[in-house]
């Protein structure tokens, strides 16, 4: 489970909407109420009443009588009242009416009457003010707390990437989509830094690569020029044997092989970087058995005796088996070329990585391989060590395969160990 939940925009969106309709509708309520009660002390309701007698004598004469009441007041005399309907002793019969005094907007001033039209007109447009103001203030703090950090961050980031300058990073504490955005583009920045060290490191250790030969070019080119001057200065002073002519002729055919060879080295470095990975599904330990069974007979015409050890768990995995095999032939094949009777080559898992070593029971490599453990290209001359092409074409195929290759000597004599990426396939649980 992630160890923090996800934020979204689109909730964050809508949480904002409901705090603002909230604070409008409260806001709109409380301008409404109010200027109710500004009317209301502007120009009240009456609580007076006309209170109203008709006396209607026994001769038919009907008199009629108006007194004001205030409802809400002091109490106060309204004199002597007949029931409604009844007769007195003298014939007169009593009815009675009452009639509510209206406060009339025509009896204020001036002023109260402009404060009372602005309390009305104030009842409709604040709500609709509020309402525009909650819309631009929670639009603004969206901007500014959940879009404008995550977009500054980014267009940074992006001006750091048109200026090639990947030494940077992007942070963003955000958790909703923005920032997962920032986060990939984190991701992002830090594969082109990765790519682009790894290209300078290629380009580095090809320039290593060409200066190396081009250094080691200049003793085949002196030999062939020192022998061509010697046999120039021989032939014209008359002392050119065929003994010594063929002595010469062979010594520059070994130093044509040499250059050749230092040639090919070039060639076949620039052919093996433009190589392309193709991972597959392989079982094991099944497929490391057949890549034993093959490099035994390689040895097979050999008096060195090859023999395997697989410590892996039964599972699948994901990887370029062409590149390894073509990565221990290589090493078996050089192992061969030094070993006295016996090459051991080791299989075992450590993490997400495929270990395979190479140890044989030769003299070792030499202290000046040991020293450039670290380059691309180790060469020595075939009479004195062990590796030149082979490990230089195995160190670019363990690269491309996310691995390295690592050249050590241990009491047997000289270990190469090869690291490899390999990727469980989805759903697999087999293994450990």
């Amino acid at each position: 489970m992630e160890s923090m939940r996800k934020g979204s925009l689109k909730r964050e969106f809508a949480r904002a909407v409901a705090v603002t309709m909230l604070a409008v509708s409260i806001a709109s309520g409380l301008a409404i109420f109010g200027c109710y009660q500004l009317q209301k002390s502007i120009l009240p309701d009456s609580n007076e009443v006309w209170l109203t007698q008709r006396i209607t004598a026994a001769d038919g004469t009907v008199s009629e009588s108006s007194q004001r009441i205030d409802l809400g007041g002091q109490a106060e005399p309204i004199g002597q009242l007949v029931s409604e309907g009844s007769e007195d002793a003298s014939g007169q019969t009593a009815s009675y009416a009452v009639d509510r005094i209206e406060s009339s907007f025509s009896m204020l001033t001036d002023r109260a009457k402009a404060i009372y039209r602005a309390s009305q007109a104030a009842m409709v447009g604040l709500p609709l003010l509020f309402a525009i103001l909650g819309i631009v203030l929670a639009g603004q703090w969206f901007y500014r707390k959940k879009l404008e950090p995550p977009i500054r961050v980014l267009a940074d980031a992006t001006a750091h990437v048109e200026r090639q300058d990947l030494d940077f990073r992007v942070h963003c504490e955000s958790t909703d989509e923005l920032g997962q955005l920032c986060t990939a583009f984190e991701n992002m920045r830090q594969t082109l830094a990765d790519n682009n060290r790894l290209l300078w490191d290629m380009l580095e250790q090809r320039r290593l690569l060409q200066a190396s030969v081009a250094h080691d070019l200049r003793n085949p080119i002196a030999i062939v020029g020192g022998y061509v001057e010697h046999l120039q200065e021989s032939r014209k002073a008359g002392f050119l044997t065929d003994e010594e002519l063929d002595r010469a002729l062979g010594n520059l055919e070994t130093a044509a092989e040499r250059m050749g060879r230092y040639t090919e080295i070039v060639r076949e470095v620039g052919t093996i970087e433009d190589l392309e990975v193709r991972p597959k599904e392989e079982a094991f330990p099944e497929f490391l058995e057949d890549i034993g069974d093959s490099l035994i007979a390689l040895c097979r015409d050999s008096s060195v005796r090859l023999t395997y050890h697989v410590s892996t768990p039964e599972c699948t995995v994901v990887f370029d088996s062409a590149l390894l095999y073509r990565v221990l032939e290589n090493l078996v094949g050089n192992a061969l070329r030094y070993a006295r009777s016996a090459i051991t080559l080791e299989f075992n898992l450590e993490g997400n990585l495929l270990a395979a070593t190479v140890i044989d029971d030769g003299p070792g490599f030499s202290e000046a391989v040991l020293r450039r453990e670290g380059s691309l290209f180790l060469s020595e001359d075939a009479s004195d060590g062990h590796l030149g092409l082979g490990l230089t074409t195995s160190r670019i195929f363990c690269r491309k395969l996310g691995g390295s290759l690592e050249v050590s000597n241990c009491d047997r004599g000289a270990c190469a160990k090869v690291l490899i990426a390999v990727e469980r396939p989805r759903g697999d649980i087999t293994g450990n």
